[in-house]
């Protein structure tokens, strides 16, 4: 009889295991809008995943594995969320499955943040002379660090798509350029290694892989952040210190945090804290900022160039995207190049658009001491890239639809 039952509870024992190693967790998702969604970002927090070991989940469209990716969404160095990419047709439901497996397949890379500090250096009248590059997880700007002093590989943190790629000026500038890519590749980590004959960054020039392709100045570049105080922008120029982090990279979403103290805006000093984001199949980057001060009007905006042609979104709904945008020459590449930029923000933060001599600027105010948008960048030489402005328009309204009618998801237990 005790045989009998220990063999009882063995079959049980084997039962419930088995039942543990199928366990999974059926995903709904929908598309609202009559068109179709590629590489539409889902995401799920990792509370709600408590059952399953994180480092062996796997995402099922039918028996499809599909890219899925551990990502830290709170920028607080610690792992919270789990995404996933979807397909979605027009009016689409479907069910996803997560599970755990065996046979994950390796996703492959298209997305990809870094930052890079100088190495075995000399320092030689303020300036990081020879040496090597090396990428690094985090990186605290050094005290007297400023422009063109070459301790940044491409002057600062940089990140990219399969679509393009965007760099942040860590010094006074704290502006935002345009990476133009001509292949969908992962390429930033082999690019600015060297200079060219005149000692200048070799991105500068055409490559294979694309180069540099925006002239950014004293302007807001493209997506650039400041105070508005007195009718003027005031870029994060005047800081006490600066931290700069990798927070994830790839293969499907890459950001990176960067964390301002003391800066002097001429309204007293606070702190901010920043996160850019970038997902694969897409040029936008989510920018959101954390800041703690009682002054209420901040901005960003687009760099005005000569042979571009302004253009702008209408939605009046107190919580609609919008954008702003130019499109035209403005492309360092060649004179005959098109590009478009844009920026998207969300009414519910927007005070006002205004313009300077050098940038188009949207004015916002931050929210539970949150600032968010997005901005993106179009080069008819990228791959498979748009190349006209009714393609461009197309584009950015599809953008706007997209962020006004997010996925809908729901967990079915």
């Amino acid at each position: 009889m005790k045989y009998v039952n220990y063999v009882k509870l063995l079959f049980l024992l084997l039962l419930i295991i088995g039942c543990k190693s199928n366990t999974n967790l059926k995903v709904e998702v929908e598309n609202n809008l009559n068109k179709n969604i590629p590489n539409g970002i889902v995401s799920i927090q990792l509370s709600k995943l408590s059952k399953f070991n994180i480092n062996r989940l796997s995402v099922y469209d039918d028996k499809t594995e599909i890219p899925s990716q551990v990502v830290n969404a709170n920028a607080d160095g610690k792992p919270d969320s789990y995404i996933f990419l979807v397909n979605l047709a027009p009016k689409e439901k479907k069910i996803i499955s997560i599970k755990e497996s065996d046979k994950r397949k390796n996703n492959s890379r298209h997305a990809h943040a870094e930052v890079s500090v100088k190495r075995n250096y000399k320092l030689v009248n303020g300036v990081y002379t020879g040496g090597y590059f090396e990428s690094v997880k985090s990186t605290v700007t050094p005290k007297g660090h400023t422009d063109h002093n070459y301790y940044y590989k491409m002057e600062g943190p940089a990140w990219e798509s399969d679509k393009v790629g965007y760099r942040l000026y860590l010094d006074w500038r704290n502006s935002i350029d345009i990476f133009g890519k001509k292949v969908p590749d992962i390429v930033l980590p082999e690019v600015s290694h060297d200079k060219d004959s005149k000692g200048h960054d070799t991105y500068h020039t055409m490559a294979d892989w694309g180069m540099d392709i925006f002239k950014v100045g004293n302007s807001l570049g493209i997506g650039t952040f400041g105070a508005y105080v007195n009718g003027k922008v005031v870029k994060v120029s005047k800081t006490d210190s600066t931290i700069c982090s990798i927070l994830d990279d790839g293969p499907i979403l890459a950001s990176l945090n960067i964390k301002y103290f003391g800066w002097n805006f001429g309204k007293g000093k606070t702190n901010l804290n920043s996160t850019l984001k970038i997902a694969s199949g897409s040029r936008l980057t989510n920018y959101t900022l954390n800041i703690n001060s009682t002054h209420r009007e901040f901005c960003t905006g687009l760099a005005k160039h000569e042979n571009t042609e302004f253009l702008k979104s209408e939605n009046k709904d107190e919580n609609s995207w919008n954008y702003i945008a130019f499109w035209g020459k403005q492309s360092l590449a060649g004179k005959d190049d098109e590009l478009g930029t844009a920026l998207f923000y969300n009414n519910k933060q927007l005070v006002k658009l205004t313009e300077d001599e050098l940038s188009k600027i949207v004015v916002l105010h931050p929210q539970e001491n949150k600032i968010n948008y997005y901005f993106a960048a179009c080069w008819d030489q990228e791959h498979n890239g748009i190349k006209t402005k009714e393609e461009f328009i197309k584009y950015l309204n599809d953008e706007v639809e997209k962020l006004n009618n997010p996925i809908k998801i729901n967990l079915l237990e």
